[in-house]
């Protein structure tokens, strides 16, 4: 009650403030620069395409000025896009980006999942597909913004709109900056979100995990320390503390901080959490390093519980966000697009491929074309009976510990299912949506195989109770063995 009392006050302070800034005229000329079609009298066709390795400049705009909010949206051609896309910001003709991240990174989600939540400067809605942030961005002479496609795939369509306001800026105004990072898995030692050199604050972080063993990975504090400290000023009590939470995390959004993507503890899960430093910027006059433990619960080789303070080697990756007063440091290299994705779509293995080598108890299995899938083209298992199966060969090249990733369409009269690798069970899915949904990932826990070849099975159980019938697509499969 407390907590809901507190974020309403707050909310309450920025809505009076706002109110409060529009009783000031200010010298100032408002902007747009947006994929509006050129012929906006007669057309509606107001997106763009971006080819794989292609860059799209949203802003190129001359100062002094500041950008008020950017919104976009995507419509994708190929799964986790937005981990796939990058989008850098380049201020005053500068070679290096003041802002360089994965583009859902960037707007509060990691993985390349869509997930909606709320905050006070970004927002993720229409189920995470729709982005917009309005961090002040001043700048003096310039502002160049571009996101660039490193995917596989052409983007089906983007769309987008860049609100800035041609005028004064103040002389003492700090530029925005972000960089992403991460490790697969973490290394001996503390994770670094941020290690900046100049002078500024800070005023954000987005944090992804992934993990790679079972139980909580969540019990590592962070740490900022200031100006070249030796003993950072700002110590944390845990990673769920930090952004906010405490026993764990929970999954919502607030103001300021908030848990967007939360998946269960078992291995290969996933998780995203956010924290704007807007009540509470950390200042820094000379370098701030960002820090923060990756430890949790570890088990022994014959599975006896370790404790809760064990360094993990899971898979963190992180967007930083702060102002500061240019030169900034150089970023890090930004790892390429596959890279920066929990399953390599390298090894991805088309089940349309595998038509002649897939079989069934019962039912019609036919190869569909779909436009906007993976190699356009899917499997589609029509109308089986409760308890009959489909049976998918494939082959693990690495012997341990793999997870499985199953890309499925999922539309009105899709059907339950359960999957079974080698007769034993590993999970199970709903391929119901009200619309019709492509790119729907379904993940499973990762799963002790022998290098050879195994047999995914698809098991009907029924309808799902708002479905119209049992039908299942499957675009395809990928097997990812755990990185070390």
């Amino acid at each position: 009650m407390l907590g809901s009392i507190v974020l309403a006050v707050a909310a309450l302070v920025l809505f009076q403030q706002g109110l409060e800034d529009l009783t000031r005229l200010r010298d100032v000329r408002s902007q747009r620069s947006s994929s509006s079609s050129k012929d906006f009298r007669t057309s509606n066709v107001d997106f763009r395409f971006i080819k794989p390795g292609e860059s799209l400049t949203l802003l190129d705009a001359k100062g002094p000025g500041t950008v008020r909010r950017i919104w976009l949206t995507v419509l994708p051609s190929e799964p986790a896009y937005s981990r796939l896309m990058t989008i850098r910001i380049y201020w005053d003709g500068e070679e290096s980006p003041s802002v360089e991240s994965p583009l859902g990174d960037f707007f509060g989600v990691g993985h390349g999942i869509d997930a909606p939540f709320e905050s006070a400067p970004v927002r993720a809605s229409a189920d995470g597909k729709a982005r917009s942030c309005v961090w002040a961005m001043p700048f003096r002479k310039s502002a160049r913004i571009t996101v660039t496609n490193d995917g596989t795939q052409a983007t089906w369509g983007f769309y987008y709109m860049v609100d800035w306001e041609c005028g004064r800026v103040n002389p003492t105004a700090p530029y925005f900056h972000a960089s992403y990072r991460q490790q697969f898995p973490c290394r001996p030692g503390n994770y670094v979100i941020a290690d900046l050199r100049g002078n500024g604050h800070y005023v954000g972080t987005v944090l992804s995990v992934r993990s790679t063993s079972p139980g909580w990975w969540g019990e590592g504090d962070d740490f900022f320390s200031i100006d070249g400290e030796r003993d950072p000023s700002l110590r944390g009590t845990g990673l769920e503390d930090y952004f906010g939470e405490a026993w764990g995390l929970h999954r919502g959004s607030g103001l300021y901080s908030g848990v967007p993507v939360l998946e269960d503890m078992e291995t290969g899960a996933r998780a995203t959490a956010y924290r704007w430093h807007i009540p509470d910027p950390v200042r820094f006059r000379r370098s701030l390093k960002v820090e923060i433990e990756h430890k949790g619960v570890a088990f022994g080789a014959d599975g006896k519980d370790l404790g809760n303070n064990n360094e993990r080697a899971d898979e963190y990756s992180s967007t930083a966000f702060w102002y500061q007063m240019e030169p900034h440091a150089p970023f890090p290299p930004m790892p390429s697009g596959p890279d920066r994705l929990p399953f390599d779509y390298r090894n991805f293995v088309e089940m349309e491929s595998l038509a002649g080598q897939v079989t069934t108890s019962t039912g019609k299995v036919e190869t569909a074309k779909v436009n906007g899938l993976r190699g356009n083209a899917e499997l589609e298992w029509l109308a089986p009976q409760d308890g009959e199966e489909l049976r998918v060969p494939f082959t693990v090249k690495q012997a341990g510990l793999n997870q499985l990733y199953v890309l499925g369409t999922f539309r009105w009269d899709g059907g339950l299912a359960e999957f079974l690798v080698d007769g034993q069970r590993i999970g199970k899915a709903s391929f119901y949506s009200a619309g019709y949904d492509m790119h729907r990932e379904i993940t499973f826990p990762f799963w002790p195989l022998s290098a050879g070849a195994h047999v995914l099975t698809v098991r009907c159980v029924g309808k799902d109770p708002a479905s119209q019938g049992r039908w299942f697509g499957l675009d395809g499969m990928i097997v990812q063995p755990l990185r070390r």
